[in-house]
């Protein structure tokens, strides 16, 4: 008779209101993207919320407990994670998964037998190891007994579990990571060996992941169509991109814990918005002032202009930025490092080749007392000459577009005219009587014969003590200009009028 019961009460509650829906599944994102976010030996993941564990090498999967911190570390060959009672390895890493759907789960404190009914009597149909999960589909008091039992399901099995067995996690809440850099995350994670460390990546949804970077790369508190134009810009470079890194090498992402609901609203309002030309998606840079004028990307990172005609320099007209002009000066000994030449060494002279439109230095020639040496390269290579001591910069030089003012020493050499001794600061464009008649010297390279012995010119000029730069712009100015993109929404431009305006030809849609 207590069987008849228990059956007739579990029919009403089936057919009553309780679903058998499918098993808990992998969440997956409309549009994915993946964002290498730490590196380090060993690494912590807290999670809180619903994840499953999946051994990439055995294709083994493990439900995690809510509110576990899981550890992985690294070694020559394989990656092991481990939590409480639980330890793995693999050589080829692991996803740690978020799971699908806003259902409560069943998480399992002890080895448990789901029966087909809300009692002992009843024979099993599957048996859940501590730490498994299951999808909680309501629950029943079976008055008998007087115990609290939880109908579950799990892929193809539906039964009953003591509650005593088993603890609830919330329904309806985000799934949320926190990582051992202090950082908290939305989505699913790989954790791959990296050398001998290991790698986190996260990945998830595009919107998702444009909370975490919009409001890193730009002041929320800035007009809301510049976030727009920023949340564009954004998407539209992730979406050109296999792999995103955290930091400005891709674009700044910091998660879940800076997200701003401003940035938050700029990115539902472009939902799915790219930068496109001739119908087709494009990478679009950004960086934060561009001192008047951005730049085109053939002169300051050699690229063939012709494929990029977007990337074009274009006039920032309302661009006000503490970076628009700015000054840096630099000891002689600190340009003979950067160089590689010794303490030793002395600057006798440096010179800028100009190769931008818009004045962009190319290259930089340095003549010292132990040979001359130029470099040559693109803008990030002609800034790193001249560091600066802040990591906020980058230690980088704020652009290449500069000019530069020189500072020497007394110079050393002289000429005997009739009226006297003049010095002479080069040798260069002098004129000289010789045998064969009157020359103008065309190098300051010269020897000249004294009652001592023959003196090259260069040991007797005066020295560069040091240079000052003076410049504009900050960043590699190629794209949108972020102060010009502020400038341009407080004039009454839409988020597309601001990104037509930098990207020359383009088009904004979905």
């Amino acid at each position: 008779m207590k069987k008849f019961i228990s059956f007739v009460l579990l029919m009403v509650l089936l057919f009553s209101g309780v679903q058998n829906p499918l098993a808990a599944e992998v969440k997956t994102y409309p549009n994915s993207v993946n964002v290498s976010v730490h590196i380090n030996k060993n690494v912590t993941l807290t999670l809180n919320g619903n994840y499953q564990l999946k051994n990439r090498q055995t294709g083994s999967k493990s439900m995690i407990p809510p509110g576990t911190t899981i550890t992985a570390s690294s070694n020559s060959t394989t990656v092991t994670v481990s939590y409480t009672g639980f330890s793995q390895t693999s050589t080829s890493g692991f996803d740690v998964n978020e799971l699908a759907g806003t259902a409560s789960l069943a998480v399992f404190t002890a080895q448990t037998d789901m029966r087909r009914g809300a009692d002992t009597s009843y024979s099993k149909v599957y048996t859940f190891q501590t730490g498994d999960s299951a999808n909680y589909l309501g629950s029943f008091t079976n008055r008998t007994t007087g115990e609290l039992w939880y109908n579950v399901n799990i892929g193809s099995y539906t039964g009953w579990v003591p509650a005593k067995n088993a603890k609830l996690t919330e329904g309806d809440k985000l799934s949320l990571a926190t990582v051992s850099n202090g950082l908290t995350y939305r989505g699913s994670f790989y954790l791959k060996k990296n050398g001998s460390q290991v790698e986190v990546i996260n990945i998830l949804d595009m919107e998702d992941y444009l909370k975490g970077v919009v409001p890193n790369e730009m002041p929320a508190s800035w007009h809301k169509e510049a976030l727009k134009a920023q949340a564009i810009a954004a998407r539209s470079y992730a979406a050109n991109m296999m792999m995103l890194t955290s930091t400005a090498a891709s674009q700044v992402y910091r998660g879940y814990s800076y997200e701003d609901t401003r940035a938050n609203t700029a990115i539902k309002e472009t939902e799915g918005l790219l930068v496109k030309h001739n119908g087709k998606p494009i990478q679009t840079f950004f960086f934060s002032t561009s001192g008047g004028r951005t730049a085109n990307v053939g002169d300051v990172w050699n690229s063939n202009q012709s494929s990029f005609p977007y990337l074009v320099s274009v006039e920032d007209k309302y661009e006000k930025s503490p970076y628009s002009n700015w000054s840096e000066a630099y000891s002689a000994a600190t340009i003979l490092k950067s160089f590689g030449f010794d303490s030793t060494a002395k600057l006798l002279d440096i010179s800028l080749e100009i190769k931008g439109a818009n004045g962009e230095v190319g290259a930089v020639t340095v003549k010292t007392s132990k040979g001359d040496k130029t470099v040559r390269g693109n803008e990030s290579v002609i800034r790193k000459l001249f560091p600066l001591q802040s990591s906020a910069h980058y230690n980088s030089l704020y652009s290449n577009w500069f000019t530069m003012e020189v500072t020497r020493s007394q110079p050393a050499l002289s000429v005997q005219t009739n009226s006297g001794n003049i010095p002479i600061s080069d040798m260069k464009g002098q004129k000289v009587q010789t045998s064969n008649g009157e020359i103008t010297l065309s190098d300051s390279k010269v020897s000249v014969q004294t009652p001592s012995g023959v003196i090259t010119s260069e040991s007797g000029t005066g020295e560069v003590l040091s240079v000052t730069l003076n410049g504009k712009g900050w960043g590699h100015r190629i794209g949108m200009s972020q102060y010009g993109a502020k400038a341009y929404a407080e004039n009454g431009w839409t988020s597309t009028q601001i990104i037509t305006h930098y990207f020359k030809g383009t088009s904004v849609s979905k």
